[in-house]
């Protein structure tokens, strides 16, 4: 740790603005009606929440307010097909995917044809092997394990791999596809049904459904058509769960039923009263989950085990978990995601010290981008590795590994939230160097030939160059209210965890407080020393927690603001987990 005033220089590390002001009126009204903070209702007010109707619904998420599931184009048909096939007693493939999303979703579905007595098996590529989606070649393994299968319902994939659907459908099986991710130019055709949230006619509470919660839609409209009200209800409480999961475990916005379906299932996993759902009540206990379970703790204590599985494991042992009965077989299943998971933690911590260092020795001037490679880094993990850098350096990071295929470099971009900056652009650009790629604004995988690897570091700098002129790089740090130390309080933090599921497009708010004096040095702790600290303040008996910073030059007595979210620690009790720091500015840059 230093102390030295040119250090502190570096402080704050993002761009602070203020929320702009919002009606006093509105504010008070929300107040009266809620009876919440007012720290809280000034968040809600801020966030355009002008009806008490809308807010009232905002705040008690209820599945009743969900949309019928007809109301997503092409699910009527995909019902019809597979309840023909399921009255053939022909067998059914649920083809998905390695992740969480993919995962849940597939399990979902198996549950509902189950319930209604079908024959049906799931089928998941190998990341390796195979890669994302719905690949001939993965088709190939999948019909020759299924050799007798008349339907093919894919599930997070196979809106854009229409030759894999043409090859299945031309050996005489039938394909239902749903998908939630961008229709492209690639639309297979010769599926007999397309579910997408992204298709013409999706009404805008169901635009942002993820796999899981598209599968969770198919499976509410199956129970609708085919079982007896009771069957069909009491199948949904545990598929709602799941589908909470992957939603949350995807990252899409948790507006519309997509914070319906997060909520509710996240209070169904918390009742632990679902018998179908001992596999994740496993899970918790060996993640070391205490008190209710909340998004962030989902986000990043339980879905990263569930990927582990897929990422350096076996997804079987992650699927039979997802729908695991029996307490005591989940036990077993739960630690081996968990060693799954220490492995991956494992291999993401050492390509991560690899690049850093890579990046540390390189003397150039700073680049407008990172491009690196590893061969030896294990393809599972560099997506994660792309994130951290991308994350900690505030640049457009593309990290590539060795690809099954001689010749051939396998890749991961990661690029910050920055307006303006569109990954996808930025590859498209560079397109004529790459073998393939695809993905969204901040993610994308792509694959590229090793010659052209010198050519794509030096274009797609070139790229990035241009494409960030003008912009400011740093992170923004949206101050929704300024607190005072006597009322960051167990209440307060309440009330703004009724605000929650939080995620993208429901962010946990972002909280100020100013002149906060340090009690003490930060201390820090955990495995990695010097990266993750502890601060506390004379003005309030709340604690701070700091996430993943090496450099730390703050002092006891120094004057400090912060900006922060509310948290638990491990025994529940309420924390900062402060996301930047900066001298108040009454204080100067030398110790007093």
């Amino acid at each position: 740790m230093t102390g030295q005033p040119d250090a502190k220089r570096n402080w704050p590390t993002g761009v602070w603005r203020d929320r702009e002001p919002v009606r006093e009126e509105l504010v008070s009204a929300i107040i009266g009606r809620f009876r919440l903070s007012r720290h809280a209702a000034k968040v809600l007010a801020g966030r355009g929440f002008s009806d008490l109707g809308e807010t009232a619904a905002f705040l008690r998420p209820s599945l009743r307010d969900c949309m019928l599931p007809e109301s997503l184009p092409g699910i009527s048909d995909a019902a019809s097909i597979i309840g023909r096939h399921v009255a053939a007693n022909d067998e059914i493939v649920v083809f998905g995917d390695f992740d969480a999303d993919g995962m849940t979703a597939a399990t979902i579905l198996r549950a509902a044809l189950a319930a209604m007595g079908a024959r049906a098996t799931i089928f998941i590529p190998d990341r390796i092997h195979e890669g994302y989606g719905f690949t001939e070649e993965a088709l190939r393994r999948c019909m020759a394990q299924n050799p007798r299968a008349r339907l093919i319902v894919t599930v997070d994939c196979g809106i854009s791999h229409a030759p894999a659907c043409d090859s299945a459908v031309a050996a005489g099986v039938e394909v239902v596809v749903t998908d939630h991710h961008e229709v492209g130019l690639d639309v297979p055709k010769s599926a007999s049904a397309l579910v997408n949230p992204c298709l013409a006619g999706t009404p805008a509470p169901l635009k942002h459904l993820c796999g899981a919660g598209v599968a969770f839609k198919l499976a509410h409209e199956l129970a609708r058509r085919y079982l007896p009200a009771p069957d069909g209800s009491r199948l949904m409480r545990p598929l709602t769960a799941l589908a909470a999961v992957g939603t949350i475990g995807d990252l899409v916005p948790l507006v519309g039923e997509n914070r319906i379906i997060a909520s509710r299932g996240l209070a169904i996993l918390n009742a632990r009263s679902e018998p179908e759902l001992a596999g994740l009540n496993a899970l918790c206990n060996i993640a070391g989950v205490r008190g209710d379970l909340d998004s962030g703790t989902l986000a990043f204590s339980i879905v990263p085990r569930i990927n582990a599985a897929g990422r350096v494991g076996t997804p079987k042992v992650a699927l039979d978990l997802l729908s695991c009965g029996d307490p005591s077989a989940a036990i077993g299943l739960a630690r081996r995601l968990g060693q799954f998971n220490e492995v991956r933690r494992a291999e993401e911590s050492a390509a991560v010290k690899a690049a850093e260092s890579e990046l540390e020795n390189d003397t150039r001037a700073k680049k407008p981008a990172i491009v690196l490679h590893g061969d030896k880094w294990h393809p599972g993990v560099i997506g994660l590795v792309a994130s951290r850098l991308s994350n900690r350096r505030h640049l457009p990071t593309v990290v590539f590994t060795a690809d099954e295929e001689p010749g051939l470099l396998r890749g991961s971009a990661r690029c910050p939230e920055i307006q303006g900056l569109d990954l996808m652009q930025l590859l498209d650009r560079c397109r004529d160097l790459l073998h393939t790629f695809g993905g969204h604004r901040a993610a994308a995988g792509l694959t590229i030939a090793v010659d052209n690897l010198n050519a794509f570091q030096n274009r797609f700098n070139s790229v990035c160059s241009a494409a960030e002129e003008g912009l400011d790089m740093r992170p923004e740090r949206m101050v929704e209210s300024w607190v005072e130390p006597e009322e960051a309080t167990e209440a307060l933090a309440r009330d703004i965890a009724l605000l929650g599921p939080f995620g993208t497009l429901n962010p946990s708010p972002l909280l100020g407080m100013k002149g906060l004096t340090l009690a003490g040095d930060p201390a820090t702790f955990g495995k990695t020393a010097g990266v993750n600290w502890r601060l506390q303040f004379r003005e309030t008996t709340v604690h701070g927690m700091v996430f993943g910073w090496r450099d730390m030059p703050f002092r006891s007595g120094d004057k400090v603001d912060i900006v922060f979210n509310f948290s638990r620690d491990m025994y529940c009790s309420v924390q900062f987990a402060i996301r930047d720091v900066r001298l108040t500015a009454a204080d100067p840059l030398t110790r007093r």
